[in-house]
C-alpha cells in the first residue's frame, strides 16, 4: 500500500513548552485509524498541523509525498473536521453543504441528503441558532460526503446522544466498505470506536 502521511521527529513548541515532541509515525491508504490521547496530550496540534494551520518547529511532514503547506494539491484532498469549527455569520446547513460541494472534488450530494434525512437536520436553519450536537452532525456529514482521501475527524460527535453516535459509525463503516479512504479518527470514547479501528495512535506527554 501507498503511504500517505509520513511524520518524522515532528516538534511544535511554544517557547519552552512542546505541545508536540518529536514523534514520528506513518499512515498507509486507505485505513482507518485512531488518535488516542488524553485532552492536552497534543492530537489537535498534531492534526492542525497534518492539515497545514499550524507551522511545525522543527520535524518533517509530508502529506501524499508533498509538504502540505500552501499546497493545493495536497489541501483538496483532505477533509478535516474540527470540534470548534466556526461559519459565517449568515449561513444556514443548506449553505454550507453547497460550500462544501465546491470545495471537495469527490463530494456526493445524494449521500449528503440522505446523510441530512438520518440525522433529522433542518437545512434552513442558521448555523448559528443550532445545537451543539446538530453542529457536530453537520460535520459527520460534511466529512463522510466529501469522500476526501484523508478525511480527519477530531471529536466529531460532541453533544451527540448514544443513538446519533451509532448512526454516524454505521454510516462511516458503510460507505468507507464502498469507497475506501484513509480516516483518522480523534477520540476518547475508545469503547465506542474499538471496532471501526485498524490502528491506533497514542499520544502521551
Amino acid at each position: 500500500m501507498s503511504e500517505v502521511l509520513k511524520v518524522r521527529d515532528l516538534t511544535k513548541s511554544y517557547g519552552k513548552f512542546h505541545a508536540v515532541d518529536r514523534i514520528s509515525f506513518q499512515l498507509e491508504e486507505n485505513r482507518i485509524y485512531g488518535l488516542l490521547g488524553r485532552n492536552g496530550a497534543g492530537k489537535t496540534t498534531v492534526m492542525n498541523m497534518i492539515t497545514a494551520q499550524l507551522f511545525p518547529t522543527s520535524g518533517e511532514l509530508t502529506v501524499f509525498g508533498e509538504e502540505p503547506y500552501e499546497n493545493n494539491r495536497v489541501l483538496k484532498r483532505i477533509c478535516f473536521i474540527k470540534e470548534s469549527q466556526k461559519y459565517p455569520e449568515t449561513f444556514r446547513i443548506e449553505d454550507v453543504l453547497a460550500t462544501a460541494a465546491i470545495m471537495y472534488p469527490n463530494w456526493d450530494a445524494e449521500f449528503a441528503e440522505g446523510l441530512v434525512k438520518d440525522f433529522r437536520l433542518p437545512v434552513k436553519r442558521k448555523m448559528k441558532k443550532l445545537s451543539r450536537g446538530m453542529l457536530s452532525a453537520v460535520g459527520i456529514i460534511i466529512g463522510l460526503a466529501s469522500r476526501a482521501p484523508l478525511t480527519i475527524f477530531d471529536e466529531p460527535y460532541l453533544g451527540l446522544d448514544a443513538v446519533a453516535r451509532t448512526l454516524f459509525y454505521d454510516r462511516l463503516m458503510q460507505d468507507y466498505t464502498e469507497h475506501p479512504r484513509t480516516v483518522i479518527l480523534s477520540t476518547h470514547l475508545i469503547d465506542e470506536v474499538s471496532n471501526l479501528l485498524e490502528h491506533v495512535l497514542v499520544i502521551d506527554e
